[in-house]
């Protein structure tokens, strides 16, 4: 019964989420985010106020100047304080999940990583945004929230 009564509660109130995963490797960095299509529309939607339709792989293609624009502006990285200027390399469409990609360099010895994440909180107040750090072999988390979107990452 209680099994019942939580999938009952699983449907009417909608999961929001997104991912983000950060691989570091020397001085090689992969930056993937996944997210929701059908909340990123929202997302776009109020961003630019018009519809911005994302349901095929050729239609993100298209509209990726719009993805690339609205994810750089929520999504901000700046190692040892300096801002990363990122620009996604490839979109694509699986499953209804849109999986961002980026890949940036940085010469320096990485000391901090700060991140502010406020992908769609601007559409959903329950949304979490939750980042995977992989820095040379080494994991990490964190899950940003509406009152939490910011988190600076010492090494």
């Amino acid at each position: 019964m209680i099994k019942l009564i939580s999938l009952f509660f699983l449907f009417i109130h909608p999961v929001y989420i997104s991912t983000s995963e950060i691989t570091i490797n020397q001085n090689k960095a992969v930056l993937k985010i996944k997210i929701f299509r059908d909340d990123l529309e929202d997302g776009l939607r109020m961003h630019y106020n018009k519809s911005i339709s994302i349901d095929s792989q050729i239609k993100l293609i298209n509209e990726s100047k719009y993805v690339d624009e609205y994810i750089m502006n929520k999504f901000i990285l700046s190692i040892n304080d300096d801002v990363i200027k990122l620009s996604s390399s490839e979109f694509k469409l699986e499953n209804d999940v849109v999986e961002i990609s980026a890949i940036f360099q940085y010469k320096k010895k990485i000391r901090s990583l700060n991140i502010i994440n406020s992908i769609l909180f601007e559409i959903y107040k329950i949304q979490k945004n939750v980042i995977f750090i992989n820095k040379d072999g080494k994991n990490t988390f964190y899950t940003f929230s509406q009152s939490d979107k910011e988190k600076t990452f010492n090494y």
